[in-house]
């Protein structure tokens, strides 16, 4: 249960830093304004955190919360074009793929290792595309 708990804050804390990040670095001239000046994904966010945050105890729901995420992204990235549409499609595909499966820890923590380093990378393509 512990490491399950740590595992759910390495992912609130990303989301976060993601979300900070992103609403600091976007700006820009191009047909994706609309996206990067609203911070359109900050909902997708803020729905995540509180879903994952609620999930306590239940790692189905947490998964399922990250899950919701990445689909959230993915459908705005639909929506935009070039580098913000990859950037923005890279940010769900990071999120997409950490699942935490409480029946294979050693899983569990080497996804949790790599989950950093692939939400850093997908919000410093998202900053340049908005920038």
């Amino acid at each position: 249960m512990f490491r399950a708990l740590s595992f759910r804050r390495i992912a609130v804390a990303a989301a976060g830093a993601a979300l900070i990040s992103m609403t600091a670095a976007c700006g820009g001239s191009s047909t994706n304004d609309a996206i990067c000046t609203e911070a359109a994904w900050s909902k997708s966010f803020a729905d995540y955190t509180t879903a994952a945050t609620a999930s306590a105890g239940d790692l189905g729901k947490f998964n399922e919360a990250i899950a919701k995420l990445a689909a959230d992204l993915k459908a705005l990235a639909d929506t935009a074009d070039g580098d913000l549409a990859t950037a923005l499609t890279d940010l769900s595909t990071s999120f997409g793929s950490f699942k935490i499966d409480p029946s294979d820890p050693t899983a569990a923590a080497a996804a949790a290792s790599t989950f950093g380093s692939k939400i850093q990378e997908a919000t410093t393509k998202l900053a340049a595309a908005c920038s």
